[in-house]
């Protein structure tokens, strides 16, 4: 290369000026912010777990205590049960209605919750996970269904509650009669 002449492979690289550099470092860093994921969670959330906690240990309550009433004050008003071997049932009357006939030939039951994913926000809380339902039948014979569930909560001025629920059965599996353990 002579000297004084420039390259025409370098005629468009200029080296950028202290302050064009620093210009484009500060709209590199915003532009890195602005792309970066936002993490939100709800303030509170280890409350927010406590009262969501609690709202399922009275889900499986009622569920031991055979009590579609309480069931019932497990839902909003406006609720939605979605279940494939169910027509979705609405409200909380609909939700006590469909247990107290679900439950009717039903004895000895218990539900167990398995939480596996909980997103809380400001006005809402998702929840994802398994279950296990166990029961007697009217001949006594004991069962356990497996399933997996998903749950939208609702805040409202007495603690959580369910809002919107889907769940479905992966399973069902007879281990004996009602009084006798299976081995």
């Amino acid at each position: 290369m002579i000297e004084g002449h420039v390259a025409s492979y370098m005629r468009w690289r200029r080296v950028p000026s202290s302050g064009m550099r620093l210009v484009l470092t500060a709209l590199t860093v915003c532009a890195a912010l602005a792309c970066a994921t936002e993490q939100r969670t709800a303030s509170g959330t280890t409350s927010v777990d406590a009262a969501v906690d609690s709202l399922n240990a009275r889900l499986s309550k009622a569920y031991r205590d055979h009590d579609p009433v309480a069931y019932g004050t497990i839902f909003t008003d406006s609720a939605v049960f979605e279940w494939p071997a169910f027509n979705t049932v609405r409200g909380r009357a609909g939700l006590e209605a469909m247990a107290r006939t679900n439950w009717a030939a039903l004895r000895d039951m218990d539900l167990r919750l398995d939480v596996s994913h909980r997103r809380a926000a400001p006005d809402h809380v998702t929840e994802f996970g398994a279950f296990q339902q166990s029961y007697a039948d009217s001949s006594g014979a004991r069962s356990i269904e497996y399933g997996r569930y998903v749950a939208v909560l609702v805040p409202r001025s007495g603690g959580w509650l369910m809002d919107r629920f889907f769940g479905f059965s992966d399973s069902t599996v007879k281990v004996g009669t009602a009084g006798v353990t299976p081995r």
